[in-house]
């Protein structure tokens, strides 16, 4: 036999009491305090994706213009530059091909040292 509305069944009424049902406030209150939150982070995280957009956008319109100024962005500092950046090697070679230019004997050993390979 099963009843048929709940005044029939006055023994699950405890239910409500129970700090995991759903018709407990807390839990209600639980639930829109998170989904408040993951509402938030969903208009961040699309603002920053607009943003990020935007900038790839205005830095492709300045390398068509020619400009060289690039914005610096998370930990690309740490590569720019320094002793085994492209900077450097390129520096190294312009120095090695002055100084061959100059009469300083060639010597391969370094070179190949330099460039890594």
């Amino acid at each position: 036999c099963t009843p048929k509305n709940k005044k029939d069944m006055p023994g699950l009424s405890f239910l409500a009491k129970k700090s995991w049902h759903t018709a407990n406030l807390n839990n209600q209150e639980k639930v829109w305090m998170a989904e408040q939150k993951a509402a938030q982070e969903k208009a961040k995280t699309t603002e920053l994706a607009q943003q990020i957009q935007q900038e790839r956008e205005q830095e492709e319109l300045d390398m068509i213009a020619g400009k060289t100024k690039r914005l610096d962005r998370g930990i690309d500092w740490m590569y720019a530059g320094g002793v085994g950046g492209p900077q450097y090697e390129e520096e190294e070679r312009k120095k090695e091909s002055e100084e061959y230019l100059l009469g300083k004997e060639f010597n391969p050993n370094h070179a190949a040292a330099v460039s890594g390979d």
